[in-house]
């Protein structure tokens, strides 16, 4: 469990879009320390190759010149200044890779192994969920690190920062709570711990495909376990926190993870989403695309996915 865990190196990822300098604005509400090693990357299309004859052969060749990187350039700079206004003690620097965009910042990430990894999400749109699902949604499933999906949004001056963790039986969870609240947010703020118990239903289906009610009183006493079973797993989860300047609730819904996750964080009006993950193997990644992928993909604020 990270209980002891610190934001040391963050790698911050643009296209020079609207949605990836608001990911670099909403930092200012991730809880970040005040000295961190950040390197802005931004990726440059591989050229296309120019056919070119020599002698009786023909062979195609591609040319970088400074002309294809000053796109690219431009970005990593803004990107970095924007940086730099909000964390003036923070080391920046900027990385300019040529290829394929997720993969070249995959492969950045693996060499150079930050703590945390900014991308911004181009909204809850149908072609917005086209280029998650390219591009955002292969770093959230691939990269070895924590990453944040960020989405600025007004925030209103007078609100603390609002912080969903969505807590289970897991280890994982665990460690996303620890990374939150080892985070240097300011005090006061409100982080929710937030579990899902399922769906009960008045209504089961037998072997035989028949339909057959089930007792309210046996409904209401299955919900009632459930709670009390989510009420406890919450508890032992914040017991090793009990002294924070943190502003700390914990609330159980009925229901599946990722529709109570978008639901309660539109109704409270959440800064952010932290979900733990469970690692990298192909079940991960299943699950990673029934749950996480469906909030970091349709969330209205950011979404972090811890790994440990």
């Amino acid at each position: 469990m990270l209980t002891d865990a610190k934001i040391a190196k963050v790698l911050i990822a643009t296209d020079g879009s609207h949605a990836s300098f608001g990911a670099v604005a909403d930092l200012v509400h991730a809880g970040l320390p005040e000295k961190v090693e950040c390197v802005v990357i931004a990726v440059a299309d591989q050229p296309i190759p120019i056919p070119r004859s020599i002698g009786m052969v023909d062979t195609n060749f591609t040319e970088v010149t400074e002309n294809h990187l000053q796109s690219p350039r431009f970005w990593a700079r803004s990107a970095g200044d924007i940086v730099r206004h909000h964390f003036p003690d923070w080391t920046v620097t900027e990385e300019i890779r040529i290829g394929s965009v997720s993969r070249e910042i995959i492969k950045f990430a693996d060499e150079w192994k930050p703590d945390l990894i900014v991308i911004g999400s181009h909204g809850r749109s149908a072609l917005g969920r086209l280029f998650f699902g390219s591009i955002s949604q292969k770093i959230v499933t691939e990269a070895h690190g924590s990453v944040r999906v960020g989405r600025r949004r007004v925030h209103i001056p007078t609100q603390p920062i609002r912080i969903i963790v969505a807590v289970d039986d897991t280890p994982q969870s665990k460690s996303a709570l620890a990374m939150v609240m080892n985070r240097d947010f300011p005090a006061g703020t409100e982080v929710k711990l937030v579990t899902a118990t399922g769906v009960f239903d008045y209504y089961a289906t037998d072997m035989f495909g028949g339909v057959n009610a089930v007792p309210y009183e046996t409904v209401a006493e299955l919900r009632k376990t459930a709670v009390g079973e989510a009420q406890k797993i919450q508890a032992e989860v914040l017991d090793p926190f009990g002294d924070t300047k943190l502003n700390v609730s914990c609330e159980v819904f009925e229901g599946d993870p990722k529709t109570v996750l978008l639901t309660e964080a539109e109704r409270w009006q959440a800064d952010a989403i932290v979900l733990g993950s469970r690692g990298l193997s192909g079940m991960d990644r299943f699950l990673l695309g029934s749950v996480s992928a469906a909030v970091v993909a349709r969330a209205h604020c950011s979404v972090e996915i811890i790994r440990s």
